[in-house]
């Protein structure tokens, strides 16, 4: 009589940790580019505007080229993608020094440079989810922990990279922090050298695909759902991440400590609850993970506009962030899964364009609101905004049997 060998988990395979550590450390040196980079601009120019319009062209073509990208995954492949993403941003960050050290990097060329770097992170975007897919597996809860997993080193990222670009910055200077940054690209690329190709041949794409992707998104009932409640979240956490020190300065006396402090609280929520998240995937259906964190948000939310020490303000800032994993992770799990496999590099990229739209619009009018309103009456009605968000997730995860 022979035993069957119990089958090993996709999560604990050398693929799946190759793709983790390459995330994680693509996604530090990025944040460490977000830093170094405006920084040197700032330092060499003594020009906040210049400083600025960096930000926004580094950003602008990331919405821009999405569909664009979406195709391009769909006919190269995610890992294909993934690795010319990660090798042109090691040359581009890599030619701002060298450019500069031979006093060859007129602004209009460093503009230029820096919308080149934007260009590839929306190819880079477009095909992370969909390697992940491919790595891990079409399990809803593998891919839902795999998920979990996968915004853990981001978020581990976001906290690590700027801060050891700062340290950096002090120590070498921001010119030669970019040198480091185009290594950080470099590493990520060699790490997915070895990853398996994908045994069937891409399917031809056209526009259409993209099309045809973005009308499949509006007609299944649960993504278009997932996908409006995403849209939601996108549009109210950035206006909660800029209360942040909105509030240091109004409530705490403009305590610089006290903005970090909050900022912290932030990042350490998020990590926590992608960890939670990867634990419960495998137990707890993606809509209903999803309907649970977006009630443990808004209530955390709602406590959120309340006069309060800045402890208690830095663990409801934390604890909102914690229950929202929660809420992400099965949204991209299932928008990964439920379109058909020659849709899913063309679903993908159409949901994370909304999404990242989104998010500087609600910058900029979260800054009006600031200007005009109490930070308490704006908090108030982010915490209203989520609380819809939460019915929205909660009707679906009663309508549907997963």
């Amino acid at each position: 009589m022979t035993t069957a060998t119990p089958q090993r988990s996709p999560l604990r395979s050398w693929q799946f940790r190759r793709v983790l550590g390459a995330e994680f450390i693509s996604s530090a040196g990025n944040q460490m580019t977000v830093l170094a980079l405006p920084w040197f601009v700032l330092v060499t120019s003594d020009s906040p505007s210049r400083t600025g319009l960096v930000f926004l062209i580094q950003i602008l073509p990331v919405p821009l080229l999405s569909m664009p990208a979406g195709l391009l995954v769909a006919r190269w492949g995610p890992r294909r993608v993934t690795i010319v993403a990660d090798m042109c941003s090691a040359m581009l960050i890599a030619t701002v020094p060298a450019l500069y050290m031979a006093d060859a990097l007129p602004f209009g060329l460093l503009l230029t440079i820096v919308a080149l770097l934007g260009s590839v992170s929306a190819g880079y975007l477009s095909a992370q989810r969909v390697l992940l897919a491919e790595v891990v597996g079409s399990d809803e809860g593998t891919l839902t922990e795999g998920n979990a997993l996968f915004e853990t080193a981001t978020s581990t990222a976001r906290l690590v990279g700027p801060a050891i670009s700062g340290i950096l910055i002090t120590q070498v200077g921001a010119l030669n922090v970019l040198w480091i940054d185009a290594a950080t690209f470099a590493v990520s690329a060699a790490l997915l050298v070895g990853l398996p190709r994908r045994e069937a041949p891409p399917r031809p794409v056209s526009a259409n695909n993209m099309v045809e992707g973005v009308r499949y998104l509006f007609r299944d009932p649960v993504l278009r759902t997932m996908s409006l409640a995403a849209l939601g979240y996108g549009t109210l956490m950035p206006v909660v991440m800029l209360a942040l020190p909105v509030m240091a300065k109004s409530r705490y006396d403009a305590d610089p400590h006290v903005a970090g402090w909050l900022l912290a609280a932030w990042g350490g929520g998020t990590a926590l609850g992608t960890l939670v998240v990867a634990r419960l995937a495998r137990n707890i259906p993606p809509t209903r993970l999803a309907a649970g964190g977006a009630v443990g948000t808004a209530t955390a939310l709602w406590f959120l506009p309340l006069e309060q020490p800045a402890l208690t303000a830095a663990l409801t800032v934390g604890a909102s962030c914690m229950f929202l994993p929660a809420v992400t992770a099965p949204a991209t799990a299932l928008i990964t899964l439920r379109p058909p496999e020659e849709l899913r590099a063309n679903v993908l990229p159409v949901f994370g364009a909304a999404v990242f739209i989104a998010s500087p619009i609600a910058y900029g009018v979260a800054g009006l609101l600031f200007e005009h309103l109490a930070v308490g009456a704006v908090l108030a009605g982010v915490a209203v905004g989520a609380s819809l968000c939460a019915l929205v997730l909660l009707n679906l995860s009663r309508r549907t049997v997963d």
